[in-house]
């Protein structure tokens, strides 16, 4: 389905429950999550704009547009309810912004494989020369760099069907909206402040082998939102809903039926 800039999959009826998906991937990561989740909720999974089914938008790719896109879409579905947003990795960031723009529509988080602090001058110059890369080489040679960090050792050595199915997901993107993304990434703002002013339900989760986000990070967001609580995944990196799916869907269900 298509609403005036997302794409996006809904499934299922309940309490809204919205999944918001990481870099480079699409909402096509959640499946198993759709799936499980829609039975006891309206699940709702978008495509940013330059990824999946999405247009590329015609102005800057930030994570306050992709916010603002996320609400048009709530809206669109005509949703009255307060919703729990669900955010791995990018999806964290756009999450973060959605609490600080709308935090009256919201009912929960589920921040995982994400982190509060801003890109380093580092960082960021990697990310730059990452959405250089992708121009020239494109999407395929992108994934040959990317699947061994965004995926745990144990996924790498264990898991073939999972490593193929993440680089098919990057693969199905095109190298002007990850380009795109990487500019978005690189400049978003900081939100180590904005943690003590949340005030919502939230589970916190981490990949125990993750070597894109340090453990500090969900350690310093659990301390930091006192309503929160803390999972780590073992024997899983960044993508912990692909990585150990039945894990990741038990820890999220048991907050899911106290929010």
């Amino acid at each position: 389905m298509e609403s005036r800039y997302l794409n996006f999959v809904e499934s299922g009826s309940g309490a809204p429950l919205v999944l918001l998906h990481a870099f480079p991937l699409t909402r096509k990561m959640w499946q198993g999550e759709i799936e499980t989740w829609r039975v006891t909720h309206r699940v709702i999974a978008p495509d940013w704009r330059g990824f999946g089914e999405s247009q590329l938008a015609t102005h800057p790719f930030t994570m306050e547009s992709c916010a603002d896109d996320l609400h048009q879409l709530l809206e669109h579905l005509a949703i009255k309810q307060k919703v729990v947003l669900l955010g791995l990795s990018m999806g964290g960031y756009v999450a973060f912004e959605f609490v600080r723009k709308y935090p009256d529509s919201l009912r929960g988080l589920v921040l995982a494989a994400t982190q509060p602090i801003a890109d380093s001058e580092a960082t960021r110059k990697g990310r730059y020369e990452t959405a250089e890369f992708v121009r020239k080489e494109g999407a395929a040679a992108l994934a040959d760099r990317l699947v061994p960090r965004l995926l745990g050792k144990t996924t790498l050595q264990r898991e073939p069907a999972t490593v193929q199915r993440v680089r098919g997901l990057i693969e199905s993107n095109s190298p002007s909206g990850i380009a795109a993304a990487c500019d978005g990434l690189a400049s978003r703002r900081d939100s180590c402040a904005l943690l003590s002013q949340i005030r919502l339900p939230t589970l916190v989760v981490a990949g125990e082998e993750d070597v894109i986000v340090e453990r500090v990070q969900a350690e310093t967001m659990h301390k930091k939102i006192a309503s929160s609580r803390l999972a780590v995944i073992p024997q899983s990196g960044h993508l912990v809903n692909l990585e150990q799916p039945a894990q990741f869907h038990e820890v999220v269900r048991n907050c899911l039926s106290t929010f």
